[in-house]
C-alpha cells in the first residue's frame, strides 16, 4: 500500500520553556509560561504538558519505533531556599502514549510509585520513556541557590506506537516542610525523540490499534 507520508528515519524534537516562579501560602505555585499548578487544595508543583503530533503517520496506518528519547537539559535548577536541608525538589520527564493526569503522577510519586509500577493504572508500556531525578540545595559553593541532583533513575518500555499524539510531561514537586515565599527557576529544555517510520502487516498494525485503545480504557 502506498502512503503520502514518508518512512524512514527521523529526529522529532518538543521544546520547553523555562519556569520561574513564587510560593505562597494557601495558594502554592502559581503557573505561567504555559506552566501550570499540579491541582490541589495548594499547588505543591507545577507541569508542562506538550505533544509529539503523529497524526500524519496514523493518516498513512504507518508505526513509529523509538529509537532514542532524551531531554536535552544542561542549565541549572536554582531556587532561594537558603540551601534548606529539610526542602526537596522531584523532576519528572516523561513520553507517554496517553495523556497523564499530573495530579496522579504526583500522588503516587509521594507513594513510592510511579507511572506503569505495579501501584498505578498506567500500564508500563504506555510510558516510553521517564526520567526521575530527586534534588537538594547543594552547600559546598559560596551560591547556595543552585540544586543539584542527590538521585536519580530511568525507566520505560520505547514501545512502538501508532497513536495521534505522543505526550511529553516535565513535572516538578516540591517537598519538604515550608517553601512559603520561596522561588524556584526552572530552565527551557527540549525533548528530542529519534525514530525510524515503518509500514507494517496490515493485522500487526491493527493489533497495535487494539493495544492503544485497550490502554486508552
Amino acid at each position: 500500500m502506498s502512503t503520502r507520508a514518508l518512512t524512514g528515519t527521523r529526529l522529532l524534537t518538543q521544546p520547553i520553556p523555562s519556569y520561574q516562579g513564587l510560593f505562597t501560602d494557601g495558594t502554592g505555585w502559581t503557573g505561567t509560561n504555559d506552566w501550570l499548578p499540579i491541582d490541589g487544595a495548594t499547588a505543591t508543583g507545577v507541569y508542562h504538558e506538550a505533544y509529539f503530533d503523529l497524526s500524519g503517520y496514523e493518516l498513512d496506518d504507518l508505526t513509529l519505533v523509538p529509537t532514542a528519547i532524551a531531554l536535552q537539559d544542561g542549565l541549572p535548577y536554582l531556587t532561594s531556599n537558603g540551601a534548606d536541608p529539610q526542602l526537596f525538589v522531584q523532576v519528572l520527564d516523561i513520553v507517554s502514549q496517553e495523556r497523564l493526569t499530573p495530579l496522579e503522577v504526583e500522588t503516587l510519586t509521594l507513594t513510592g510509585d510511579y507511572p506503569g509500577s505495579p501501584g498505578s493504572s498506567d500500564d508500563w508500556t504506555q510510558i516510553l520513556k521517564c526520567d526521575y531525578r530527586l534534588m537538594l540545595a547543594q552547600t559546598t559553593f559560596t551560591s547556595q541557590s543552585l540544586l543539584l541532583t542527590a538521585t536519580g533513575g530511568s525507566f520505560g518500555s520505547s514501545e512502538p506506537t501508532a497513536v495521534q499524539k505522543l505526550w511529553t510531561y516535565r513535572i516538578v514537586i516540591t517537598g519538604g516542610l515550608d517553601w512559603s515565599d520561596k522561588t524556584i527557576s526552572i530552565p527551557a529544555t527540549r525533548f528530542v525523540l529519534g525514530a525510524e517510520i515503518i509500514q507494517e502487516s496490515e493485522l500487526e498494525y491493527m493489533m497495535r490499534l487494539k493495544r492503544s485503545y485497550e490502554l486508552q480504557g
